[in-house]
């Protein structure tokens, strides 16, 4: 039997993340039942394959909330104060020289000022949360994507190269013409 001189490259998904083979070695349930029953109908095919989509889409969305947690814990958010906390002594002039004469005491106006503010310093920090996680999804997104580019880049390599030697060993053009429309390939010459 004539060995193919194909460089393959290494193309282990464990090194791409887990991203692409979130099973580690045990096969999925769904692409063991697709096996079992290899005359499966259309219909258990198709469910077969919205469970692995399924599957693969809270991998991946699991996946992305542990990069963002780990990347909160490594560059915690700070917020800090507008203004600096008045001086006892001011706090003391205010206490004394607060008249009886409006509906509100000088206390209750002090709390609802305090709370206001605390309300305030939480939605700040609420808010730089919110985009501290937008910006690490974004990491996250970008740098899978760019794993995904890398892993198309080379198995188009190899279905280049796998095409060069079918026509170097006289296999017909017009016959992979038709393997790639059929199959929806484009590639560059």
């Amino acid at each position: 039997m004539e060995r193919s001189h194909l460089y393959l490259p290494t193309l282990s998904y464990a090194a791409m993340g887990h991203v692409y083979a979130p099973y580690h070695g045990s096969s999925s349930p769904a692409l063991s039942a697709v096996s079992s029953t290899s005359s499966s109908k259309p219909e258990q095919i198709e469910e077969l394959v919205s469970q692995q989509l399924h599957h693969l889409k809270m991998h991946y969305a699991d996946e992305e909330q542990r990069y963002v947690d780990q990347m909160l814990l490594e560059n915690p958010i700070v917020v800090e104060r507008r203004a600096p906390p008045p001086l006892k002594t001011e706090i003391a002039m205010e206490r004394g020289s607060g008249s009886g004469s409006g509906s509100c005491s000088g206390s209750e106006v002090k709390d609802a000022q305090r709370q206001r503010a605390e309300s305030c310093r939480k939605s700040r920090y609420n808010n730089k949360i919110k985009k501290a996680k937008l910006r690490f999804r974004h990491k996250f997104v970008s740098g899978q994507l760019k794993k995904s580019a890398v892993m198309l880049d080379t198995m188009r390599d190899v279905i280049a190269q796998a095409e060069r030697q079918l026509l170097e060993r006289g296999f017909p053009a017009a016959t992979l013409e038709r393997m790639r429309a059929t199959f929806g390939l484009e590639m560059e010459q």
